[in-house]
């Protein structure tokens, strides 16, 4: 059953989207009992804003962004979405949350194979109960915003790496999300394959008026975002450029 879910800053009254207070998360480890991933860690996220998590591979970045969308649950502290606390939600709830209001950009793309492009892109739509005739106009304008419109009913095994992930970037957008989560968005491209990605993700997020939190290795990247927080020691520390 769904606990109450009180509000607090972050919600409509405030600029913060996200706010996480308090966070820690552990996992075991053979021989080393639990080991700490997270620690007491605090921060907000502002609504429309851009920012990168960048870190060494297994300071936490992915486990931090997996908290925030709801696919893991911290041992302790709180996440609030929206004014929501996301962290009061059982599963059923979490899952409805989620599906509802947070897009999903990831690395190796995660399109469904047996599924068209414009399927693929359509899917989050049919989650929500949303895919009717104004879902398909929205999921058809957002292929020919990303230029595959005439790709639409290819299958993904058809596509380059770089349309897969123009592609990914259209289903995360479909269901107009408050929140996108992408995790190393570029890290399975090519240079200027993924230049271009980028260029195109953070123009599109910034069109649509969505709050984008990335988690990249590329400096180069991170620079593009409005605010860059490095993951140390369990730690954010604010890049103070």
């Amino acid at each position: 059953m769904e606990r109450d879910t009180p509000q607090v800053p972050g919600s409509a009254a405030d600029d913060s989207l996200v706010r996480l207070s308090g966070i820690e998360k552990s996992y075991p480890e053979e021989d080393s009992g639990l080991v700490p991933i997270l620690t007491d860690l605090t921060v907000d996220f502002k609504r429309g804003t851009l920012t990168a998590l960048v870190g060494r591979s297994g300071s936490g970045k992915t486990t931090l962004l997996n908290l925030i969308a709801g696919l893991d649950r911290p041992d302790r502290g709180r996440i609030w979405i929206d004014g929501t606390d996301a962290t009061a939600l059982d599963d059923e709830a979490s899952t409805r949350f989620r599906r509802q209001h947070i897009g999903f950009v990831f690395q190796f793309f995660n399109l469904v194979p047996s599924l068209t492009v414009l399927e693929n892109v359509r899917f989050p739509l049919a989650l929500n109960r949303a895919d009717d005739a104004q879902g398909l106009a929205r999921a058809m304008d957002l292929l020919d915003r990303v230029g595959l419109g005439r790709r639409a009913m290819a299958f993904p095994d058809r596509l380059s790496g770089g349309e897969r992930q123009r592609a990914a970037i259209a289903r995360a957008l479909v269901h107009r999300p408050m929140l996108v989560c992408a995790d190393e968005p570029t890290g399975n491209l090519d240079h200027k394959t993924a230049r271009d990605i980028m260029a195109l993700m953070t123009a599109m997020v910034r069109e649509e008026g969505t709050t984008l939190i990335m988690v990249t290795h590329s400096l180069e990247f991170a620079a593009q975002a409005d605010r860059v927080l490095f993951l140390e020691d369990g730690r954010l520390v604010e890049d103070a450029r």
